[in-house]
């Protein structure tokens, strides 16, 4: 069985990071989620060699979603227990520029951008009290509440 725990502190040295999203707000509040296909998700993506998590953040966003982001913070991680412990890394930032819609150069796919508010996230994302408790975090971060 697979848990996930949501934890505000830096990921432990011996803690292998697998994927690094943001919670990116516009200037309404709303969150940028993207649609592929049926699945919705946050933008972000794995680490490549060498990178660290907020070069990670960057790149995949400019893939993913085609946009810039501004004032990134740390969140925390959600601790994701399976066969394996590893981490998943969260930031909050605000949008900087939407560029127009591309194909992501790493799977050949055009994703939907959708601008959903904050208590709807969860909604699409499905990542129950812990998504509820990042939300809630990431708000606080940029401050829209």
């Amino acid at each position: 069985m697979t848990t996930y725990n949501w934890i505000r502190e830096d990921v432990p040295t011996d803690l292998v990071v697998r994927q690094v999203y943001a919670y990116i707000f516009d200037p309404q509040g709303r969150i940028l989620i993207f649609r592929d296909g049926t699945d919705h998700n946050l933008p972000g993506g794995t680490p490549e060699l060498g990178e660290t998590m907020l070069s990670t953040l960057v790149r995949e966003v400019a893939e993913e979603v085609q946009v810039t982001i501004k004032s990134p913070s740390y969140l925390g991680y959600q601790l994701v227990t399976a066969d394996t412990q590893f981490a998943q890394v969260r930031f909050a930032a605000l949008i900087d520029r939407i560029l127009p819609s591309a194909v992501d150069p790493c799977t050949g796919r055009m994703y939907e951008r959708l601008w959903v508010p904050p208590n709807e996230a969860n909604n699409y994302l499905h990542w129950g009290i812990s998504g509820d408790a990042q939300i809630s975090d990431a708000i606080k971060q940029v401050g829209y509440i």
